[in-house]
């Protein structure tokens, strides 16, 4: 039996792209598993991101605000952090990977910053700058962190 080159290269790239069909089609059922699996929000929703940015030099006062702000989110909001509607990161702006962060946020010292994201893009930032008023006051700066996250999550219910 002869074998024309021209139906090998023929025979060998359908086979390729049947082969490459394939594989395109179980990536996209595993990501589509994987999406049901996830606790990280579908694309399309809305996402809360609560920022403590801090520096190199942390004092007492500093220490205290970044302890009562994850104490706050992780107790008031187990539930959002577990569904990946919230996120706490906790960042050091003076990092040489942070420093964008200084001047998206304008920061100016040691802060806790709320950032709303819709479909991965950030619609909207503030500086709940009154935490630096309340650290002595547990019960006040839990209360104001509370009703501030709150706020923010809740644009995601109504949209």
């Amino acid at each position: 039996m002869r074998y024309n080159t021209r139906m090998i290269v023929k025979c060998f790239w359908g086979r390729f792209a049947a082969l490459g069909l394939v594989v395109c089609m179980a990536l996209t059922t595993l990501h589509i598993f994987a999406q049901g699996q996830s606790s990280a929000p579908e694309t399309g929703s809305h996402k809360v991101i609560a920022y403590y940015f801090h520096t190199d030099t942390r004092c007492s006062t500093c220490r205290k605000i970044e302890e009562y702000s994850k104490r706050a989110i992780k107790e008031g909001f187990p539930d959002e952090l577990k569904k990946g509607t919230l996120e706490l990161r906790i960042v050091n702006y003076q990092k040489p990977e942070n420093r964008h962060f200084i001047k998206e946020y304008k920061l100016v010292t040691k802060s806790l910053i709320l950032v709303s994201q819709v479909n991965g893009k950030q619609t909207e930032w503030t500086n709940l700058k009154l935490v630096w008023e309340l650290y002595k006051k547990e019960e006040a700066f839990f209360n104001y962190v509370y009703k501030e996250v709150e706020k923010y999550l809740a644009k995601g219910r109504i949209g």
